[in-house]
């Protein structure tokens, strides 16, 4: 079939991410979007990863101009405080474009090496240290563009994120992209839809207000959990996660700040509670913060208590909305001429940001779809589509769920449930062992090739407490097994294959971390650096 005429159907932030970028990115199509004015946004999804960067270049959008029209800060980490014990311990998940390998010349394994010959200055936390600056940034909430290039593995471009109101987003995408570049914006409510006949069930048109019809060639399904015609029409089945993922319910607020220049953190910071955690998500004007709970374990009233406790006195009169969290996906985001994007497909908790995350992503692959033949589409390209979506959404429930099965807390039902009761391995037995391999197993194969796994696993699995080298003794072993291996492969040793090697880059790293965390403290602090370069005279 040929798609010549797009019609989008919702208009949160969703239905206009989609109808920006493909109206940027696909002249060809004749695009339209219903907007329901009387259809509520959920409105949480105000952190993102550094995948957005991308989706930000497409549409050529400069920080200076769309930052301020939408209150958005940076965002360098993601900070998970009380996930390991539970006593106010706290790690960081920066974002690198890749590992600085300078001080760990057999890659992983040698930061377990040192921590097991001093954990005083090498615990969980110095994971993240030791290869990449940006964690530095995080911890002391600091920001620069680093164009004099003084943090060796920092690249302003590619790992700095932003938290942002997403509906004041999806408002400026739809006034500064889509109707500049010709999106019709149509008014009204669907009440119905229309197949081509019995046989087909193609979708021909939307009925608006029981009685205007609106033709496409292709539907875009954005109204969120409804999932109207993904999933009401095209009848494509939901696949729950709920089996893994236990968070189903969401409390959600704003409060406002008390001292800017602190509070203004540049990092999402994930707070863990009895039943589920909690977010705290900094923009320029508000904070926004939610309580992400499994109703498993307890009452919508005692979550409710147990997270006005937790904002202290901003939390006695603040007004909170409850969101149902529909975690899983759909068989086919694309089924017959019907694409679902966003809630509308799939969605995971907000732990990692992906909700915002599998929006852009899904739909610069439709982008690319669209545009390979010009909008010709057969059901090569529709299958294609799919198994691409699907998996990276199935990984991703897989990398949420890690986060709580590595957690060494037992302290409460919730917690006991999730590190002690439920198996997360795969169907595949042989796949679940070498996925487990790559996240725990790092010091097994990783002398020579110094391979690593991948590294959002590995800075979760660090900041939980796994070691590569679980003791002395497999230090000792390993250390002679590698020498033996590149005396084998005709390949020299590295400097870590002895203890005196190891305790020299020893000084090395912490005399570096010194020197990085002086000059990072002489850095402008977040708030400083958005006053001067993106709100300017603003406080």
């Amino acid at each position: 079939m040929k798609i010549k005429r797009v019609c989008i159907v919702g208009a949160g932030s969703s239905g206009w991410m989609a109808a920006a970028l493909l109206s940027k990115l696909c002249p060809h199509l004749e695009i339209a979007i219903v907007e329901d004015k009387n259809t509520k946004s959920i409105g949480v999804g105000e952190s993102t990863l550094g995948h957005f960067n991308r989706f930000l270049q497409l549409l050529e959008l400069k920080d200076e101009d769309w930052m301020p029209a939408c209150h958005a800060t940076y965002k360098n980490s993601i900070r998970f405080t009380n996930f390991r014990e539970g006593n106010g311990e706290s790690f960081e998940y920066p974002f690198s474009r890749k590992f600085d390998d300078k001080f760990a010349p057999s890659g992983m394994t040698t930061w377990g090496q040192l921590a097991l010959l001093d954990p005083h200055n090498f615990g969980p936390e110095t994971f993240a240290e030791m290869f990449t600056d940006n964690t530095f940034l995080a911890k002391y909430n600091r920001c620069t563009y680093n164009q004099d290039g003084r943090l060796r593995s920092f690249y302003f471009k590619y790992d700095t994120a932003y938290h942002l109101d997403a509906d004041l987003f999806g408002q400026y995408l739809k006034n500064k992209v889509a109707i500049p570049h010709g999106v019709n914006v149509i008014q009204g409510h669907v009440t119905g839809c229309q197949s081509v006949s019995t046989s087909d069930s193609t979708l021909e048109y939307i009925v608006l207000d029981y009685e205007r019809k609106v033709y496409a060639d292709l539907y875009i399904d954005c109204t969120g959990f409804k999932s109207e015609i993904l999933e009401k029409f095209a009848s494509s089945q939901f696949i729950s996660y709920d089996k893994r993922l236990l968070n189903d319910s969401a409390f959600a607020t704003q409060i406002p700040y008390v001292n800017k220049e602190e509070e203004m953190r540049n990092v999402t910071d994930c707070h863990a509670m009895n039943n589920g955690w909690v977010w705290n998500i900094p923009l320029w004007n508000r904070i926004g913060t939610g309580y992400c709970y499994s109703s498993k374990f307890c009452t919508r009233d005692e979550a409710e208590v147990e997270f006005r406790k937790h904002l202290g006195e901003r939390g006695k009169n603040a007004k909170l909305s409850h969101i149902n969290i529909k975690h899983g996906r759909h068989t086919e985001a694309w089924k017959y001429n019907v694409v679902g994007i966003g809630l509308a497909y799939g969605f995971l908790e907000p732990l990692e940001s992906t909700g915002l995350l599998t929006t852009h992503e899904n739909l610069i692959h439709l982008a690319y779809t669209l545009n390979m033949r010009e909008g010709y589409i057969t059901q090569v390209e529709r299958d294609n589509y799919n198994c691409v979506v699907s998996e990276e959404i199935d990984h991703l429930s897989d990398f949420i769920a890690i986060h709580y099965a590595f957690s060494k807390r037992t302290d409460t039902p919730y917690w006991k449930e999730v590190t002690q009761n439920i198996h997360y391995y795969p169907t595949s037995t042989s796949e679940w062992q070498l996925k487990y391999d790559s996240i725990v197993n790092w010091g097994k194969d990783m002398y020579i090739n110094h391979s690593y796994p991948h590294s959002g696993v590995a800075y979760i699995a660090a900041g939980h407490g796994f070691n590569p080298i679980p003791s002395i003794d497999f230090l000792q072993f390993n250390l002679s097994r590698l020498e033996s291996m590149c005396e084998f492969m005709g390949k020299p040793n590295p400097r870590t294959n002895s203890i005196e090697g190891l305790n020299e880059l020893k000084e090395q790293w912490l005399m570096y971390r010194s020197d990085v965390i002086r000059y990072v403290q002489s850095l402008p602090t977040h708030y400083q650096f958005l006053k001067e370069y993106i709100y300017k005279g603003d406080s």
